[in-house]
C-alpha cells in the first residue's frame, strides 16, 4: 500500500504542476493577447499594401512622400481642415490619441496625417496653425491635386469630395514601415480606436 502511494504521489504532483502551468499560461495569454480581428472596429486588409509614388508638402514646408510615413503609426484622413465634419473627426482623433497616454512609447509614435484636399488659405504656416490647433503631434499635408489623388487611390480614400462625415468618413492606418494595414469607417469611440492599435503592436 505504501509502495503504491509512493508511486502515485509524484504523478499527483506532476498533474498539479501541469494544471498550475496551464492556469498561469491562460491568464498571461489573455492579459497580453491582441484583440481578435472580429473585435476591432477596423477593416483589416488581408495583405498589407506598400504605399508609394506621390509627392506632397507638409505643415513645415518639407517634402512629404511615402518615406515620411516611416517610424510612425499614421492615421490618414483626407478632407478640409476648415470643414465642420472634419473638425468633429479631428476632435475624436485627439480623444483617441489622449487615451494612448498609458503607453507613452506608442503615443509618441502615433499621429494623424491630414491630407488637405480642398482649396484653403494659402501657405504652410496657416496649414500648420490649423492642424496644430488640434494637436502639435499631428501633421497636415497639401499639394497638387494629382499628387493627392495618387495617395488617395492607394489608401482607398476619396479626394474629390474633401468634406468629412464623422459617421461614414474613412481613416486609413499606415504602419511605421509604410504599409497600409486597415481602414476605419465611421469609428466614433475614441477608446476603441486607441485599443485597436494593440492589434497591430
Amino acid at each position: 500500500m505504501k509502495l503504491r502511494q509512493k508511486k502515485i504521489a509524484p504523478k499527483l504532483l506532476f498533474a498539479l504542476f501541469a494544471v498550475l502551468i496551464f492556469i498561469a499560461s491562460y491568464y498571461l495569454g489573455n492579459q497580453y493577447a491582441r484583440p481578435l480581428v472580429k473585435d476591432i472596429s477596423a477593416t483589416v486588409l488581408p495583405r498589407p499594401e506598400k504605399i508609394g509614388g506621390f509627392v506632397l508638402t507638409d505643415k513645415d514646408g518639407k517634402v512629404f512622400t511615402a518615406d515620411s510615413f516611416k517610424n510612425f503609426w499614421n492615421f490618414v484622413v483626407v478632407g478640409n481642415l476648415y470643414d465642420g465634419g472634419c473638425d468633429s473627426l479631428l476632435r475624436l482623433s485627439v480623444s483617441a490619441w489622449n487615451r494612448l497616454a498609458a503607453n507613452p512609447a506608442l503615443q509618441k509614435t502615433t499621429r494623424i496625417v491630414f491630407v488637405q484636399a480642398a482649396a484653403g488659405p494659402d501657405g504652410t504656416e496657416k496649414l500648420k496653425q490649423a492642424i496644430e490647433f488640434y494637436n502639435p503631434a499631428f501633421t497636415a499635408v497639401s499639394g497638387d491635386k494629382r499628387e493627392i489623388q495618387k495617395l488617395g487611390q492607394q489608401i482607398g480614400l476619396y479626394t474629390d469630395n474633401p468634406g468629412c462625415n464623422p459617421e461614414s468618413s474613412v481613416v486609413a492606418l499606415i504602419n511605421p514601415e509604410g504599409y497600409l494595414l486597415a481602414l476605419f469607417t465611421g469609428s466614433d469611440n475614441p477608446a476603441e480606436i486607441a485599443r485597436d492599435l494593440q492589434y497591430f503592436n
